[in-house]
Protein backbone atom coordinates (compact mmCIF):
# COMPACT_ATOMS: atom_id res chain seq x y z
CA UNK A 1 0.00 0.00 0.00
CA UNK A 2 2.91 2.31 0.76
CA UNK A 3 4.40 1.95 -2.63
CA UNK A 4 0.85 2.67 -3.96
CA UNK A 5 0.75 5.78 -2.02
CA UNK A 6 4.57 6.50 -3.30
CA UNK A 7 3.77 5.68 -6.93
CA UNK A 8 0.92 8.79 -6.76
CA UNK A 9 3.11 11.14 -4.87
CA UNK A 10 6.58 10.49 -6.38
CA UNK A 11 6.01 11.94 -9.98
CA UNK A 12 4.99 15.43 -9.00
CA UNK A 13 7.46 15.87 -6.51
CA UNK A 14 10.04 14.56 -9.11
CA UNK A 15 8.76 17.05 -11.29
CA UNK A 16 8.81 19.82 -8.60
CA UNK A 17 12.49 18.73 -8.05
CA UNK A 18 13.71 18.87 -11.80
CA UNK A 19 12.09 22.09 -11.61
CA UNK A 20 14.68 22.94 -8.62
CA UNK A 21 18.03 21.68 -9.44
CA UNK A 22 17.55 22.37 -13.13
CA UNK A 23 17.85 26.21 -11.40
CA UNK A 24 20.42 25.61 -8.93
CA UNK A 25 22.53 23.78 -11.58
CA UNK A 26 22.12 27.05 -13.79
CA UNK A 27 20.17 25.11 -16.35
CA UNK A 28 17.38 27.81 -16.02
CA UNK A 29 17.44 30.99 -15.05
CA UNK A 30 13.64 31.61 -12.85
CA UNK A 31 13.24 34.91 -14.78
CA UNK A 32 13.01 32.41 -18.32
CA UNK A 33 10.52 30.05 -16.79
CA UNK A 34 8.07 33.06 -15.51
CA UNK A 35 6.77 33.78 -19.28
CA UNK A 36 5.55 29.30 -18.87
CA UNK A 37 4.12 30.72 -15.84
CA UNK A 38 2.26 32.37 -17.65
CA UNK A 39 1.17 30.17 -20.54
CA UNK A 40 0.18 27.86 -17.40
CA UNK A 41 -1.68 30.89 -15.45
CA UNK A 42 -3.49 32.53 -18.75
CA UNK A 43 -3.59 29.59 -21.47
CA UNK A 44 -3.11 26.28 -19.73
CA UNK A 45 -5.23 26.24 -16.63
CA UNK A 46 -8.74 27.83 -18.53
CA UNK A 47 -8.25 25.43 -20.94
CA UNK A 48 -8.26 22.46 -18.32
CA UNK A 49 -11.19 24.48 -16.77
CA UNK A 50 -13.05 24.21 -19.73
CA UNK A 51 -12.55 21.04 -20.85
CA UNK A 52 -13.70 20.03 -17.21
CA UNK A 53 -16.78 21.83 -17.46
CA UNK A 54 -17.94 22.57 -20.98
CA UNK A 55 -20.35 19.75 -22.48
CA UNK A 56 -20.96 18.16 -19.14
CA UNK A 57 -24.67 18.33 -17.09
CA UNK A 58 -24.35 21.37 -14.47
CA UNK A 59 -25.23 19.19 -11.89
CA UNK A 60 -22.03 17.21 -12.32
CA UNK A 61 -19.50 20.30 -11.59
CA UNK A 62 -21.66 22.03 -8.81
CA UNK A 63 -22.60 20.17 -5.40
CA UNK A 64 -24.08 22.26 -3.15
CA UNK A 65 -22.62 20.03 -0.32
CA UNK A 66 -18.90 19.98 -1.43
CA UNK A 67 -18.64 23.53 -1.95
CA UNK A 68 -20.70 24.43 1.31
CA UNK A 69 -18.80 21.88 3.52
CA UNK A 70 -14.82 22.66 1.51
CA UNK A 71 -15.81 26.79 1.82
CA UNK A 72 -17.06 26.54 5.28
CA UNK A 73 -13.64 24.59 6.04
CA UNK A 74 -11.74 27.26 3.85
CA UNK A 75 -13.06 30.09 5.80
CA UNK A 76 -12.81 28.70 8.96
CA UNK A 77 -9.19 27.90 8.15
CA UNK A 78 -8.39 32.14 7.27
CA UNK A 79 -10.25 32.84 10.43
CA UNK A 80 -7.92 30.71 12.69
CA UNK A 81 -4.96 31.73 10.84
CA UNK A 82 -5.79 35.53 10.92
CA UNK A 83 -6.76 35.35 14.82
CA UNK A 84 -3.78 33.25 15.90
CA UNK A 85 -1.30 35.81 14.08
CA UNK A 86 -2.87 39.14 14.94
CA UNK A 87 -3.86 38.41 18.44
CA UNK A 88 -1.36 35.46 19.37
CA UNK A 89 1.76 36.30 17.59
CA UNK A 90 0.81 39.83 18.32
CA UNK A 91 1.54 40.08 14.36
CA UNK A 92 0.61 43.13 11.90
CA UNK A 93 -2.79 43.28 10.05
CA UNK A 94 -1.25 42.84 6.31
CA UNK A 95 1.17 40.21 7.44
CA UNK A 96 -1.67 38.29 9.31
CA UNK A 97 -4.23 38.31 6.39
CA UNK A 98 -1.04 36.94 4.44
CA UNK A 99 -0.47 33.97 7.06
CA UNK A 100 -4.14 33.23 6.76
CA UNK A 101 -4.53 33.19 3.03
CA UNK A 102 -1.22 30.82 3.29
CA UNK A 103 -2.92 28.48 5.46
CA UNK A 104 -6.36 28.62 3.73
CA UNK A 105 -5.32 28.90 -0.31
CA UNK A 106 -4.24 25.73 -1.81
CA UNK A 107 -2.20 24.70 -5.28
CA UNK A 108 -5.26 23.08 -6.26
CA UNK A 109 -4.61 23.69 -10.28
CA UNK A 110 -1.20 22.34 -10.64
CA UNK A 111 -0.64 20.21 -7.49
CA UNK A 112 -4.25 19.28 -6.20
CA UNK A 113 -5.32 18.38 -9.39
CA UNK A 114 -2.96 15.86 -11.00
CA UNK A 115 -2.64 14.42 -7.68
CA UNK A 116 -6.19 13.39 -7.34
CA UNK A 117 -6.60 12.49 -11.20
CA UNK A 118 -4.25 10.11 -10.49
CA UNK A 119 -6.48 8.84 -7.68
CA UNK A 120 -9.77 8.95 -9.06
CA UNK A 121 -9.57 10.06 -12.76
CA UNK A 122 -9.21 12.84 -14.48
CA UNK A 123 -12.85 13.60 -15.35
CA UNK A 124 -14.24 13.64 -11.52
CA UNK A 125 -10.91 15.24 -10.41
CA UNK A 126 -11.92 18.10 -13.17
CA UNK A 127 -15.38 18.59 -11.16
CA UNK A 128 -13.39 19.28 -7.90
CA UNK A 129 -11.11 21.03 -9.26
CA UNK A 130 -13.95 23.92 -10.77
CA UNK A 131 -15.66 23.89 -7.36
CA UNK A 132 -12.20 24.66 -5.42
CA UNK A 133 -11.14 27.55 -8.13
CA UNK A 134 -14.70 29.03 -7.84
CA UNK A 135 -14.40 28.73 -3.69
CA UNK A 136 -10.64 30.32 -4.20
CA UNK A 137 -11.56 32.79 -6.06
CA UNK A 138 -14.59 34.00 -5.21
CA UNK A 139 -14.58 33.63 -1.94
CA UNK A 140 -10.79 33.27 -0.08
CA UNK A 141 -8.55 35.74 -2.26
CA UNK A 142 -11.46 38.82 -2.16
CA UNK A 143 -11.50 37.82 1.47
CA UNK A 144 -7.91 38.42 1.90
CA UNK A 145 -7.53 41.78 -0.60
CA UNK A 146 -10.09 43.55 1.58
CA UNK A 147 -8.53 42.31 5.15
CA UNK A 148 -4.97 43.42 3.78
CA UNK A 149 -6.14 46.86 2.19
CA UNK A 150 -7.87 47.40 5.55
CA UNK A 151 -4.83 46.80 7.28
CA UNK A 152 -2.29 49.19 5.01
CA UNK A 153 -4.76 51.61 5.31
CA UNK A 154 -4.87 52.86 1.55
CA UNK A 155 -7.38 55.52 2.08
CA UNK A 156 -9.88 53.80 -0.08
CA UNK A 157 -13.34 52.69 1.41
CA UNK A 158 -14.60 49.01 1.15
CA UNK A 159 -16.85 49.73 -1.75
CA UNK A 160 -13.88 50.90 -3.94
CA UNK A 161 -12.12 48.07 -2.82
CA UNK A 162 -14.59 45.33 -3.51
CA UNK A 163 -15.28 47.37 -7.39
CA UNK A 164 -11.56 46.83 -7.22
CA UNK A 165 -11.62 43.56 -6.59
CA UNK A 166 -14.78 42.55 -8.70
CA UNK A 167 -12.82 44.26 -12.03
CA UNK A 168 -9.40 42.10 -11.68
CA UNK A 169 -11.87 39.15 -11.15
CA UNK A 170 -13.32 40.25 -14.22
CA UNK A 171 -10.09 40.34 -16.14
CA UNK A 172 -9.12 36.59 -14.70
CA UNK A 173 -8.88 33.73 -17.18
CA UNK A 174 -9.61 31.48 -15.04
CA UNK A 175 -12.97 33.06 -13.97
CA UNK A 176 -13.74 34.01 -17.65
CA UNK A 177 -13.63 30.41 -18.35
CA UNK A 178 -15.26 29.65 -15.40
CA UNK A 179 -17.80 31.74 -17.46
CA UNK A 180 -18.13 30.29 -20.81
CA UNK A 181 -17.91 27.18 -19.80
CA UNK A 182 -20.86 27.26 -17.27
CA UNK A 183 -23.29 28.97 -20.00
CA UNK A 184 -22.23 26.38 -22.34
CA UNK A 185 -22.85 23.72 -20.37
CA UNK A 186 -26.60 26.21 -18.85
CA UNK A 187 -27.18 26.34 -22.69
CA UNK A 188 -26.19 22.46 -23.68
CA UNK A 189 -24.15 24.04 -26.75
CA UNK A 190 -22.34 20.80 -28.48
CA UNK A 191 -18.49 21.52 -28.62
CA UNK A 192 -16.58 21.18 -31.89
CA UNK A 193 -14.22 18.01 -31.77
CA UNK A 194 -11.30 20.04 -33.10
CA UNK A 195 -11.99 23.10 -29.86
CA UNK A 196 -12.40 20.06 -27.27
CA UNK A 197 -9.04 18.24 -28.49
CA UNK A 198 -7.44 21.32 -28.22
CA UNK A 199 -8.30 22.16 -25.05
CA UNK A 200 -7.27 18.47 -23.93
CA UNK A 201 -3.82 19.27 -25.29
CA UNK A 202 -3.63 22.58 -23.42
CA UNK A 203 -4.72 20.94 -20.11
CA UNK A 204 -2.50 18.11 -20.56
CA UNK A 205 0.53 19.99 -21.02
CA UNK A 206 -0.24 22.31 -17.97
CA UNK A 207 0.17 20.39 -14.99
CA UNK A 208 3.63 19.16 -15.75
CA UNK A 209 4.84 22.30 -16.81
CA UNK A 210 3.51 24.36 -13.46
CA UNK A 211 5.45 21.19 -10.91
CA UNK A 212 8.39 22.57 -12.72
CA UNK A 213 7.80 26.10 -12.94
CA UNK A 214 7.29 25.75 -8.66
CA UNK A 215 10.22 23.75 -7.86
CA UNK A 216 12.40 26.71 -9.94
CA UNK A 217 10.81 29.32 -7.84
CA UNK A 218 11.83 27.67 -4.86
CA UNK A 219 15.57 27.48 -5.70
CA UNK A 220 17.59 30.07 -4.23
CA UNK A 221 14.90 30.73 -1.42
CA UNK A 222 16.14 30.95 2.12
CA UNK A 223 14.07 30.58 5.19
CA UNK A 224 13.96 34.32 6.40
CA UNK A 225 11.83 34.72 9.27
CA UNK A 226 10.96 33.45 12.13
CA UNK A 227 11.18 29.63 11.73
CA UNK A 228 8.24 29.05 14.43
CA UNK A 229 5.93 31.05 12.49
CA UNK A 230 7.23 29.32 9.35
CA UNK A 231 6.43 25.84 10.83
CA UNK A 232 3.00 27.42 12.51
CA UNK A 233 1.92 28.15 8.61
CA UNK A 234 3.18 25.01 7.40
CA UNK A 235 1.14 23.22 10.04
CA UNK A 236 -1.97 25.41 9.81
CA UNK A 237 -2.07 24.35 5.83
CA UNK A 238 -1.09 20.51 6.07
CA UNK A 239 -2.74 19.88 9.23
CA UNK A 240 -5.32 22.16 10.58
CA UNK A 241 -6.97 23.14 6.87
CA UNK A 242 -7.59 19.20 6.28
CA UNK A 243 -8.87 18.53 9.51
CA UNK A 244 -11.07 21.84 9.07
CA UNK A 245 -12.35 20.90 5.08
CA UNK A 246 -13.05 17.20 6.38
CA UNK A 247 -15.02 18.50 8.98
CA UNK A 248 -16.86 20.96 7.40
CA UNK A 249 -17.74 18.51 4.09
CA UNK A 250 -19.07 15.77 6.87
CA UNK A 251 -21.20 18.34 8.18
CA UNK A 252 -22.60 19.30 4.84
CA UNK A 253 -23.72 15.62 4.63
CA UNK A 254 -20.92 15.48 1.64
CA UNK A 255 -19.79 11.55 0.83
CA UNK A 256 -16.85 9.54 1.70
CA UNK A 257 -15.56 10.23 -1.39
CA UNK A 258 -16.26 13.81 -1.41
CA UNK A 259 -14.81 14.29 2.05
CA UNK A 260 -11.41 12.23 0.58
CA UNK A 261 -11.11 14.54 -2.57
CA UNK A 262 -11.61 17.91 -0.35
CA UNK A 263 -9.01 16.22 2.48
CA UNK A 264 -6.53 15.86 -0.04
CA UNK A 265 -6.83 19.03 -1.81
CA UNK A 266 -6.94 21.21 1.41
CA UNK A 267 -3.34 19.53 2.40
CA UNK A 268 -1.30 20.40 -0.53
CA UNK A 269 1.11 23.39 -0.87
CA UNK A 270 -0.66 27.14 -1.40
CA UNK A 271 -0.73 28.37 -4.07
CA UNK A 272 2.26 29.24 -6.32
CA UNK A 273 0.76 32.88 -6.70
CA UNK A 274 0.85 33.22 -3.04
CA UNK A 275 4.33 34.74 -2.71
CA UNK A 276 3.51 37.08 -5.26
CA UNK A 277 0.76 37.97 -3.33
CA UNK A 278 2.64 38.73 0.16
CA UNK A 279 4.84 40.62 -2.14
CA UNK A 280 1.94 42.96 -2.86
CA UNK A 281 1.85 44.15 1.00
CA UNK A 282 5.35 43.85 1.88
CA UNK A 283 5.96 40.55 2.24
CA UNK A 284 7.95 38.92 -0.31
CA UNK A 285 10.67 36.47 1.87
CA UNK A 286 8.05 35.48 4.59
CA UNK A 287 5.62 34.39 1.45
CA UNK A 288 8.31 32.59 -0.22
CA UNK A 289 9.87 31.08 3.04
CA UNK A 290 6.50 29.94 4.40
CA UNK A 291 5.90 28.39 0.66
CA UNK A 292 8.96 26.31 1.09
CA UNK A 293 8.41 25.06 4.33
CA UNK A 294 5.23 23.63 3.54
CA UNK A 295 6.24 21.74 0.64
CA UNK A 296 8.28 19.83 2.70
CA UNK A 297 5.31 19.68 4.94
CA UNK A 298 2.98 18.46 2.47
CA UNK A 299 4.58 15.57 1.36
CA UNK A 300 3.39 13.88 4.77
CA UNK A 301 0.44 15.59 4.95
CA UNK A 302 -0.62 14.34 1.03
CA UNK A 303 1.02 10.79 1.80
CA UNK A 304 -1.14 10.32 4.72
CA UNK A 305 -4.49 10.93 3.27
CA UNK A 306 -3.72 8.75 0.47
CA UNK A 307 -2.58 5.88 3.04
CA UNK A 308 -6.14 6.25 4.57
CA UNK A 309 -7.81 6.70 0.87
CA UNK A 310 -6.78 3.62 -0.16
CA UNK A 311 -7.31 1.55 3.25
CA UNK A 312 -11.20 2.97 2.33
CA UNK A 313 -10.94 1.55 -1.46
CA UNK A 314 -10.50 5.18 -3.03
Amino acid sequence: MWLDVLNITAPLFILIGLGYLSVRIGLFRYPELQGTAKFVMRIGLPALIFHSIAGQPLDKVFNPAYVAGYGGGALAAFAAGWLLSRYKNRQAGSEAAVNALGVSLSNTGFIGYPLLAMTIGTGEAGQYLVMNILIENVLILPLFFIIADAAQQNGKGWRENMLGILKNLSKNPIIIAISISILIAVLKIPIPAAIDKTATMLSTAAAPVALFVIGGGLAGLKLQGKLPDLIGIAVGKTLLFPTLAALGLWLAGASDRMIFAGTLLACVPMASMFPLLAMQYGHEQRGAAAMLVTTCFSFFSISLVLLVGKACGF
